[in-house]
């Protein structure tokens, strides 16, 4: 791929730095290169500029992006140690990274797979950035609205890392803090799904909402119009949900080390056992674990029909590996729950080989006149 000219490269920084930005918690820049970054990628093909604003709007869309996350996680008993996860200048500014591609914009390039890959190794060789398994948030703009890039995915976890690829659109408006996510202009420049893709990059599986928390929509799950539909077009509050932010809690970007990084933990899952509390109507999950790196929560996930209105639920791990976590609401009377844990090197897994929800460990559940029930738990 063809990369940017060195001055217009250069002039696109110096406007992606206009704002100062506090460096309060922020790492250091290059103190470790083998610290994964959090990298915000503007790729444009060979036949198109990157419009005139974009500095200004990336730097929207950063802000906006660690204030909602950080805020959510804290919200959720999970304040990250690192509240600043983009890269800074030495002056505290956002570093954001551009690549000029080598095909047009009605090329058919941009519907096949692999195209992610392609702008990483184009940004890499640019910056010459460090192999340290970054994750990557690619924005693809392919010119003025009506074009457009529809092939919005994300994928990754804490040990190889991870990217996100979504759609950049030049339409007029401003991105705002105090807007909620799936509301006015962040609902016409597709906010919402835009970081929910980066949630994908992290790690993140699609977790819904769930109707005692009242809060809207959630970050990984349905479309912002989707919901609106199905459960409440007058809602546009998204937030994120406990089991994500257990799960984001330390991952290295969040955490601020990458100690024990690549080591799965060793690990088995003993004593689990469910009891239903008939005046809360809640079934409480109780197991303790045995491991080699400690366990900070366990995660609890509902298979459904739909996997974007998933309900998902997390407990705290003590000290002892004693673990608890309420599962209140659930939207079939026989199915299946699947586990599994957070830990503090950042790995979510259930069965110390795989990552995240597809690594679950199953327990079979059914709703009696007794309540919920665990079908063969402890046998």
């Amino acid at each position: 791929m063809r990369a940017l000219s060195r001055p217009f490269a250069v002039w696109l920084l110096l406007v992606a730095s206009l704002v100062l930005v506090p460096t309060t918690w922020c790492l250091a820049e290059d103190s470790d290169p083998a610290h994964p970054k959090l990298n915000m990628v503007l790729y444009v093909p060979s036949d198109v500029d990157p419009p005139a604003d974009i500095g200004k709007r990336f730097i929207q869309i950063a802000a906006y992006t660690e204030q909602y996350l950080v805020s959510e996680m804290t919200r959720a008993g999970y304040p990250p140690e690192v509240k600043q996860i983009f890269p800074r200048d030495e002056k505290g500014n956002f570093k954001f990274l551009f690549v000029k591609g080598e095909h047009k914009a009605d090329s058919d390039r941009w519907e096949k797979g692999g195209v992610n890959m392609e702008i990483i190794e184009a940004a890499v060789k640019k910056y010459e950035l460090p192999r340290s398994r970054h994750v990557w948030w690619i924005w693809m703009y392919l010119g003025d609205p009506p074009k457009r890039y529809s092939n919005y995915r994300g994928a990754g976890n804490s040990i190889d890392g991870g990217w996100a690829i979504c759609n950049y659109t030049n339409i007029p408006g401003e991105i705002d803090p105090k807007v909620p996510l799936a509301a006015g202009f962040h609902f016409d420049f597709t906010l919402k799904a835009c970081i929910h893709e980066l949630g994908h990059g992290f790690g993140l599986p699609h977790l819904g909402p769930m109707a005692r928390d009242r809060r809207g929509n959630t970050l990984m799950g349905p479309q912002a119009k989707v919901y609106a539909k199905k459960v409440d077009d007058r809602k546009k509050d998204v937030y994120l949900c406990d089991a994500s932010a257990a799960m984001l809690w330390k991952h290295p970007i969040f955490s601020g080390t990458h100690d024990q990084r690549g080591q799965k933990p060793q690990f088995k899952m003993k004593n689990l056992k469910g009891e239903f509390n008939r005046q809360g109507r809640y079934l409480e999950l109780t197991g303790d674990i045995e491991t080699d790196i400690p366990a900070h929560s366990v995660v609890v996930i509902e298979e459904g029909t739909d996997g974007y209105f998933r309900k998902s639920f997390a407990g705290r791990v003590d000290e002892k590996g004693h673990f608890s976590v309420d599962v209140k609401e659930l939207d079939h009377e026989k199915g299946d729950l699947r586990i599994l844990f957070c830990f503090e090197n950042g790995i979510c897994t259930g069965d110390g080989k795989g990552f995240g929800d597809q690594s679950a460990l199953t327990q079979p559940y059914e709703v009696t006149r007794r309540g919920i029930e665990l079908i063969g738990a402890g046998d």
